[in-house]
């Protein structure tokens, strides 16, 4: 009996380790526009500066850019990520929706381009003039870690 309530125990607390270290997530943050997110612990910077951000790991890669228009509105955000989507030729558009998180409002579009997934975002801060275009590309098996880094992102100042 006292035996069989050890390999319980063991065995529960593997499996509560496992499960921390799959969902165990960082923040990044880009300080020259004032958002962050979070990705996986395994994530590595590639880029940041003024232009682009940068990070991935084995089945994601996040690129952010600066939108530079002061006269954008939430409308606009749909037509640019659309329009985004179309431009890269994107075979597959789907899912698309509203994307509303803290200080930040959009719109995403999920596609598919020669085997590969994207997610499309759009960004405005609402409480500055901070305007952001993500792509977070991903792997068949990590479509839902792709939407978990896209509804992560935060504005600060």
């Amino acid at each position: 009996m006292r035996f069989h309530l050890l390999n319980r125990a063991l065995l529960l607390s593997v499996l509560f380790l496992a499960q921390q270290t799959i969902n165990a997530q960082q923040e990044m943050r880009w300080d020259t526009h004032g958002v962050g997110f979070s990705v996986p612990t395994d994530f590595k910077i590639e880029t940041n500066n003024a232009e682009e951000y940068t990070a991935s790991n084995d089945n994601l890669f996040v690129s952010i850019i600066p939108i530079q228009d002061e006269n954008l509105t939430k409308d606009h955000l749909a037509e640019a990520v659309v329009a985004m989507a179309k431009e890269l030729e994107y075979d597959v558009v789907d899912n698309a929706d509203e994307a509303e998180m803290q200080d930040l409002i959009g719109y995403y579009v999920m596609g598919k381009k020669d085997g590969v997934n994207a997610l499309l975002m759009a960004l405005m801060d609402t409480e500055s003039s901070t305007n952001l275009l993500v792509v977070i590309v991903y792997d068949d098996r990590s479509e839902r870690a792709a939407l978990k880094v896209a509804n992560s992102f935060f504005a600060y100042d």
